[in-house]
């Protein structure tokens, strides 16, 4: 999972205190795993971390506080791992192949490459040619190109 944005910049987080003694009192900021030894830091810390100046860095999605910039991120983690292999290396194809300007743009790549492919690997449905047998389940397990096709 990656760490949301903060004001679209990477956010690094001070690190602990090398003097740091196992008795010392210290303010702990939950989110970010910081230890603070002043109030002062601590606090505006606190209040860092509940403005709208979050964005989180997988979706692209701004104006949140960081706790809704982590979950977003959570999120965006757990639907990119139930997405299927297949899709991902299309994905990853266009990627590569193009400059692609903006999420809008890249969404619509993706449409349009999908609306006319398939790709080896690729669960898809059937439908058979007589009503009575109904869809079928397959597997893209080959892909013959037709010499006629413009790719």
């Amino acid at each position: 999972c990656t760490m949301p944005l903060l004001r679209k910049k990477p956010f690094v987080p001070i690190d602990l205190p090398p003097d740091l003694k196992a008795d010392e009192e210290v303010f702990l900021n939950i989110l970010t795993k910081e230890i603070f030894r002043d109030y002062e830091e601590y606090f505006r810390r606190s209040i860092l971390c509940n403005s709208l100046v979050w964005t989180c860095e997988s979706t692209g999605r701004s104006n949140l506080t960081l706790s809704e910039a982590m979950q977003s991120e959570a999120e965006a983690t757990e639907h990119l791992q139930k997405m299927p292999v297949p899709l991902q290396r299309g994905i990853c194809y266009i990627i590569h192949k193009q400059e692609i300007p903006s999420l809008t743009v890249f969404v619509d790549e993706v449409l349009v490459f999908y609306r006319t492919r398939f790709l080896v690997g690729e669960h898809v449905e059937i439908a058979a040619t007589d009503k009575s047998s109904g869809k079928k389940e397959g597997l893209i397990s080959e892909i013959v190109l037709n010499p006629e096709s413009a790719y």
